[in-house]
């Protein structure tokens, strides 16, 4: 499918951008507030960066949906979370130190009104999941760099 081709090369043009300007380029798209995690993979132990659209609860840090634009499998970066929950990441162009820690259910239906405020295409997502709930990580600051 043309759109699946396209959103793995935006993705991977996206990324680079990102993560060689320190957020310069990429940090935002449109008014959307962006972020690369540097998980640790569960398996491999190397270095993924993953650009995610993200949603600022400052002070305490930043939400990530792990959607995976609806696909019925989770992302692979949701089992680097919970394997390597500390990891680094670029929020806009500020470098923290972060704490991956996934809602429970009541701070789930709390926040998800808000992410769909923000993004719209979100409520696609979860329709297009067929039924998998859709995990929201807290990327908790440890630190600013």
């Amino acid at each position: 499918m043309a759109s699946d081709w396209f959103n793995a090369w935006f993705t991977k043009v996206h990324r680079f951008a990102f993560h060689r300007t320190n957020g310069w380029i990429g940090g935002k798209l449109g008014n959307i507030p962006m972020a690369l995690m540097y998980t640790i993979g569960a398996k491999t132990g190397q270095v993924r960066i993953i650009p995610l659209q993200c949603y600022p609860v400052e002070p305490e840090g930043v939400l990530v949906l792990a959607s995976n634009n609806g696909q019925p499998k989770l992302p692979g970066w949701y089992y680097n979370l919970k394997a390597h929950p500390e990891i680094d990441a670029l929020v806009g162009r500020e470098r923290r130190r972060v704490r991956a820690e996934e809602l429970g259910a009541e701070r789930h239906a709390l926040e998800w009104p808000k992410m769909l405020k923000q993004n719209t295409a979100i409520e696609d997502y979860k329709a297009r999941a067929a039924g998998r709930e859709l995990p929201i990580f807290l990327l908790r600051t440890l630190n600013r760099r």
